[in-house]
């Protein structure tokens, strides 16, 4: 509105301005009203986890501690030390974790890197060889170890048989307690490959194709190319794979026990099997949860050690 002098004077509709105030106390309202919706969300899941998991895991400790209805402080704890078999059972797990995790990552990591090499030279039949690779993650554990027995049967088998052919005479691949624990571990590897196969080869088809380029255009050779680029880029992929099979191979039990039941002479009895064992065979419950305990704080300290390392990893990375 113009007045007298040439000024000008701004029309205000007090209205408009008072509507303002009562909208946000509005939109506040309704802010402070939603905040708790998530929890009240969360709160199924979060009660079934701890009716499924967590209190039988704190009953389980609790276990631990009792001999029968009694509480007998850290009496299973002793008696594990002093246990003969128990020991021989955690030097048999740590063998297997070792060799199955090593194993099971170098022959997945090979194969996955055959196919990749096959599908950038366009080889024909790669697709139905991926398709095939995957046949025996696809197999149930129990038909697969009923397969596997019957395969390297000392007499009837035909893993022995095909090595008659050549003059070879074939040991007793699950009789033998030399050996049946590594015969074990290479069905397992057999079993469980095709996962971890498959999960490298994602890795390597995630490369941003632009970082080959560059190296291309630095005239950097396929080695070079492997060594400075792939595997950079799947560095943290291929270490949180190990990760899980480490945590994995600890708990293996149905494989184990269906060719072996851990024998023979205890030499494949890892600490998953002795606690069966002692649960439902000997029905020692307590002493069970002692073993089933010193397992978890194993597997807990090693999951903690690589996260640390992970994340000193990550902060030192940021602060380069």
């Amino acid at each position: 509105m113009l007045l007298k002098g040439g000024y000008f004077r701004l029309a205000i509709n007090p209205k408009a301005h008072a509507a303002k105030p009562a909208r946000s106390t509005r939109f506040g309202r309704w802010r402070k009203q939603q905040k708790y919706t998530p929890y009240v969300l969360d709160l199924p899941i979060l009660i079934a986890l701890s009716a499924l998991f967590l209190y039988p895991l704190l009953q389980g400790i609790a276990s631990s501690f009792f001999v029968g209805q009694q509480y007998q402080g850290l009496i299973n704890y002793e008696r594990l030390a002093t246990d003969s078999y128990f020991w021989q059972a955690l030097i048999v797990t740590l063998l297997y974790v070792v060799v199955y995790t090593v194993g099971l990552m170098l022959i997945s990591f090979l194969i996955a890197l055959a196919i990749d090499a096959s599908e950038q030279t366009k080889l024909r039949g790669h697709k139905f060889l991926t398709s095939v690779l995957t046949l025996p993650y696809a197999i149930p554990d129990v038909v697969a170890s009923l397969i596997w027995l019957w395969m390297l049967n000392p007499k009837r088998g035909v893993v022995n048989y095909l090595l008659s052919l050549i003059g070879v005479v074939g040991p007793g691949w699950l009789t033998d307690d030399r050996i049946a624990l590594y015969s074990v571990i290479l069905v397992s590897i057999w079993r469980l490959f095709p996962m971890n196969t498959l999960i490298i080869l994602a890795a390597f088809r995630s490369v941003p194709t632009s970082l080959y380029e560059a190296a291309d255009i630095d005239g950097a050779k396929a080695s070079q190319k492997f060594l400075f680029v792939t595997l950079p880029c799947i560095a943290n992929i291929i270490s949180f794979l190990t990760m899980l099979t480490v945590v994995w191979s600890f708990k293996r039990f149905t494989m184990t026990w269906l060719l072996t039941e851990g024998g023979p002479m205890h030499s494949t009895e890892t600490l998953a099997i002795k606690i069966f064992k002692e649960a439902f065979q000997r029905i020692d419950r307590n002493y069970a949860s002692a073993i089933a305990v010193v397992l978890l704080v194993l597997v807990g300290i090693i999951s903690v050690i690589y996260l640390w390392k992970l994340r000193s990893k990550d902060r030192g990375g940021a602060l380069s």
